[in-house]
């Protein structure tokens, strides 16, 4: 290798961002900035998304859109391409949590948590991977999962089913994709000091969150822990791993 190249610069490179509006997904949006991507941004709070690209160091365009709503997405996907350029990456950060007692499960909200947190990762991945979307070189999707798609928790079947079908999600895509030069992995992270995670943990007594603090040995995580990650997994310097799912979560799953 040539001692002058560093290969985990995302210089050149066209990177579309999902949940970029708060969260990982604006941690995610901001380093892989920093690394040199230019981007394309995706989430439905328009002024959080404004917010993440007015810090951006590199060209971002916003896009507003449902990713339930398959038509439009790939639509103004396709009109943002013309304009960003063909990409090379794929950060599938958006997902929504749900903590339901089994007894409480219905098909109706099963169907609304695997749309949201499952098949947009499919829909996506069939337009990034489309000629007229794709760059045609150095590929890469990376979905976000969740610890629960590894391990058990009471209150979680439904968000647990959907984080643990991006895993088969990955490892099918991986092989399928494989001739296209796109690689897909999937980041299962641990417990992560978000928004997100202070409006679950409202519903908690203090016991609870030092009980959820007590699972990670390294503690809990912040944003820029699993953006690093991301940002390793659509490097060169990720080139030959595919199929893989990466365990970000502090320790949590090595107990």
């Amino acid at each position: 290798m040539n001692s002058g190249i560093n290969p985990y610069s995302l210089s050149g490179k066209k990177i579309l961002v999902t949940g970029a509006a708060s969260g990982i997904g604006r941690s995610t949006s901001w380093v892989l900035s920093k690394l040199g991507a230019d981007l394309l941004l995706i989430d439905l709070n328009e002024t959080g998304l404004n917010e993440t690209i007015s810090k951006c160091a590199t060209k971002a365009i916003g896009i507003v859109v449902d990713l339930t709503d398959a038509t439009t997405l790939k639509e103004k996907i396709s009109i943002a391409v013309k304009e960003l350029g063909p990409l090379n990456g794929l950060a599938h950060i958006a997902g929504k949590p749900s903590m339901v007692p089994l007894k409480a499960i219905t098909q109706k909200s099963c169907i609304h948590i695997f749309n949201i947190n499952t098949y947009s990762a499919i829909e996506l991945s069939k337009i990034f991977s489309n000629r007229t979307i794709f760059s045609g070189e150095s590929g890469s999707i990376v979905f976000i999962s969740s610890v629960y798609g590894l391990v058990g928790s009471a209150a979680n079947v439904a968000y647990a089913a959907s984080k643990a079908a991006l895993h088969g999600v990955t490892k099918s895509l991986a092989i399928e994709l494989a001739p296209k030069k796109i690689r897909v992995n999937c980041i299962a992270p641990g417990f992560v000091e978000t928004n997100m995670l202070e409006k679950s943990s409202s519903l908690f007594n203090e016991e609870y969150k030092n009980n959820i603090s007590k699972l990670h040995p390294l503690g809990l995580g912040q944003p820029e822990d699993i953006s690093y990650s991301i940002a390793f997994l659509l490097s060169d310097a990720a080139k030959w791993i595919t199929g893989s799912i990466m365990s970000v979560d502090g320790g949590f799953t090595a107990q």
